[in-house]
């Protein structure tokens, strides 16, 4: 089936259902997400008119800048190779798209005729409505599309003519070349600004708060287990490439985002008092504890990043080759801090450098559950997007990953699902933080 898929954020569906609207109208096969039918698995079927449409159509503005779902539509069009139409509604062009022709609709205007005449030239319309786009009329011949090689090459030419003239007359070659006449200004001028090669992302960077991070690169991995339902059925997942944090969230580097104001100390949900270890220097790189979803999630803002989503959380766990654990198949006291008989209590981060994960993550097993950014979905899996996929938008609880050091083996496998509500805090959960290169 052939479309044209519309992106938008719902907080400009008025514009967006006017804008498909006019599409209708004009013979096309426009698509929103409200036309999903009942019953369907709407994540799979966004994903699938995104791979059959003839092109993308993106409504830009602030609201749709930080829709999660339009930044994933906008990543998923773009690797499947679809032509991409913005239209900026509101505010600035965004940065992956400073070099792609827009559209102007602000105030809520629609798009030009023009705009309409080009679109028919690449997807099939309605025969009965193929007459009623007319273009409109010129008094001149119309200016082509503005492509920034053509620039590059007439300034190119000019600066020929320019040496030229220069053998002629004996104009110093190095004031051609310093930009000092009109056609080497023009060079500087119009050439592009992006690098000819793109800088090669670090295996590991440090944040602003001295928080250190490693690289999970882009690709695609298996995801979940034939063990458990809510695990079932493993699927293929792609992501793109992110950081996440080495090593689980200390209670030092939570303290730096209390002294700053942000977040709230750690404190038992059943009593006004703090963590034994918080603020204790002996324990300064010990898992933060007895923090909620929302605090958790309010640090890891804090530092411009977001919790993980549960599939970039596994993903960093267990790399791409399906594994039970992060370093393989079986587990012993030797790689992970997971039943009571091990430890007993929480331990140091970077205590299991054999358990480490295939990025060089450390306490993916064991140690402490740790929140992610989904709501939890006890059949998620069976209708899950393939692309950067987010969860249910709505739930009973928030996902926690990776088993703790009370809980048996079972539960530090790399693919375990529990869920806790957003409010739960105790001894044996924590979390960390990733970062989209975006």
């Amino acid at each position: 089936m052939s479309h044209i898929f519309i992106s938008y954020s719902h907080l400009d569906k008025t514009y967006a259902h006017k804008l498909h609207h006019h599409l209708i109208e004009q013979g096309f096969d426009a698509w929103i997400d409200d036309r999903i039918d009942y019953g369907s698995r709407w994540p799979r079927e966004i994903e699938a008119r995104l791979r059959e449409c003839d092109l993308f159509i993106l409504v830009m503005s602030p609201n749709s800048y930080e829709s999660e779902w339009v930044q994933n539509e906008l990543s998923f069009a773009k690797k499947l190779g679809k032509p991409i139409y913005p239209l900026l509604l509101e505010g600035d062009v965004w940065m992956q798209l400073h070099i792609t022709q827009f559209v102007d609709v602000k105030d809520g205007k629609l798009p030009p005729t023009k705009f309409f005449v080009r679109l028919a030239e690449i997807t099939p319309r309605n025969n009965s409505a193929s007459e009623k786009i007319k273009p409109e009329p010129v008094a001149r011949k119309q200016r082509p599309e503005r492509n920034w090689n053509a620039p590059i090459t007439i300034a190119i030419i000019g600066a020929v003519a320019t040496l030229c003239a220069a053998l002629i007359s004996n104009l110093p070659l190095k004031e051609i070349f310093s930009g000092e006449t009109p056609a080497a200004q023009a060079i500087f001028e119009t050439a592009p600004t992006e690098p000819l090669m793109q800088t090669s992302v670090p295996d590991e960077i440090i944040d602003a708060q001295g928080i250190e991070m490693r690289l999970v690169p882009a690709g695609a991995f298996s995801m979940g287990s034939d063990r458990e339902d809510e695990e079932k059925p493993v699927h293929t997942v792609d992501l793109s490439a992110y950081f996440i944090d080495t090593y689980e969230v200390t209670n030092a580097s939570y303290k730096l985002c209390v002294d700053a104001g942000e977040c709230n100390p750690p404190k038992q949900s059943d009593s006004s008092t703090r963590s034994p270890y918080y603020a204790n220097p002996q324990y300064d790189n010990y898992p933060v504890i007895y923090v909620d979803w929302s605090m958790a999630n309010t640090f890891c803002a804090w530092r411009d990043a977001t919790l993980p989503s549960e599939a970039q959380w596994e993903k960093a766990a267990r790399g791409t080759d399906g594994r039970t654990y992060p370093w393989g198949e079986d587990i012993s006291c030797d790689t992970a801090n997971y039943i009571s008989s091990c430890v007993g209590d929480t331990s140091e981060g970077g205590d299991y450098d054999i358990g480490k994960s295939p990025y060089g993550i450390y306490d993916m097993a064991g140690n402490v559950w740790e929140w992610v950014n989904d709501w939890y979905g006890e059949n998620y899996y069976k209708s899950s997007l393939s692309f950067n996929p987010l969860g249910p938008d709505s739930g009973a609880g928030r996902v926690l990953r990776g088993g703790s050091w009370n809980f048996i083996n079972y539960g530090s496998r790399s693919a375990v699902r529990i869920n806790g509500t957003p409010g739960f805090n105790v001894n044996f959960i924590g979390f960390r933080c990733a970062r989209s290169l975006d």
